[in-house]
């Protein structure tokens, strides 16, 4: 019997790429998936939380997306 699992993470990261100071390497949020999911509602969500961090706090919010797909 195989089991399938998928999941995507998401995580938030200050900073400017563009800057000396350069992105955080600790994220200051991680959300996760355990499952595949439209990459729309990912992108509605990180647009949320983005233009949250660039309004509220004045800061950058750089995203990272990791989608894993495991078989056994």
């Amino acid at each position: 019997m195989t089991t399938h699992y998928d999941r995507t993470t998401v995580t938030f990261h200050h900073g400017n790429a563009f800057s000396a100071e350069g992105i955080t390497p600790e994220p200051f949020a991680t959300l996760t998936f355990n499952a595949l999911v439209e990459r729309e509602l990912i992108d509605n969500i990180c647009t949320l939380i983005r233009t949250h961090v660039n309004e509220t706090h004045m800061d950058m919010c750089n995203i990272k997306l990791t989608s894993e797909d495991w078989d056994s």
